[in-house]
């Protein structure tokens, strides 16, 4: 309900997309489209990145940005991998992205963006504190 507050406008439903792709966002239509076949931690986690795409004003027609969609991903991430649930799970599973993503009820491809893409910034951060 928190979304109908933040964006009263957008429409977010689910249709049949073609093979391969799990979820649109169309700016024009302020419409995200997710694949409705998908299981729910994956509806999840296309939700979440179709609405980086918004909160970023995307367009998700093509050319697509290399830029944007990296963005896209690492807000996704950032968002939906709490770091302490995260931190024990890496611990239990030796950072295994498949098992921590079934811990946590993620898919494992935001696992992985949250292993490449925000886990680096986290360190470079606690390295720039450390030698203030």
């Amino acid at each position: 309900m928190a979304l109908y507050d933040l964006a009263p406008s957008l429409v977010v439903c689910s249709g049949k997309l073609r093979r391969g792709l799990y979820g649109a966002y169309d700016a024009s239509l302020e419409t995200i489209v997710i694949e409705r076949a998908l299981p729910y931690d994956l509806k999840k986690c296309t939700l979440v990145h179709e609405l980086a795409h918004w909160v970023y004003d995307d367009d998700s027609r093509p050319p697509y940005g290399r830029r944007r969609e990296r963005e896209a991903r690492m807000l996704t991430a950032r968002t939906l991998v709490d770091t302490k649930r995260y931190a024990q799970a890496e611990c239990m599973y030796d950072g295994s992205a498949y098992n921590i993503a079934r811990e946590l009820g993620l898919c494992e491809e935001v696992i992985r963006d949250y292993q490449c893409l925000v886990l680096p910034q986290i360190c470079r951060a606690r390295t720039l504190v450390r030698t203030k």
